[in-house]
């Protein structure tokens, strides 16, 4: 039983270093979203539908927003 406390200490472990190893994505993903924001030409963002998390972030960077009556 001492082998199955020691998997979990492992695992626990595995899956910070996981989230630290995940960091390089989130921050392209971020730099994307900015370069969006950044641009300089104005940003229209058309909402068709269900928008929810990184495309509500990807909407907000834009400069102007239109959705659809179901979005």
């Amino acid at each position: 039983d001492d082998d199955d406390d020691d998997d979990d200490a492992t695992t626990s472990k595995d899956t910070a270093r996981k989230s630290i190893a995940f960091l390089p994505q989130i921050l392209q993903m971020q730099a994307a979203f900015t370069a969006v924001e950044q641009c300089p030409v104005p940003v229209v963002a058309a909402i068709h539908g269900a928008c929810v998390g990184a495309g509500v972030d990807l909407v907000c960077c834009a400069d102007v927003r239109v959705c659809s009556s179901d979005a």
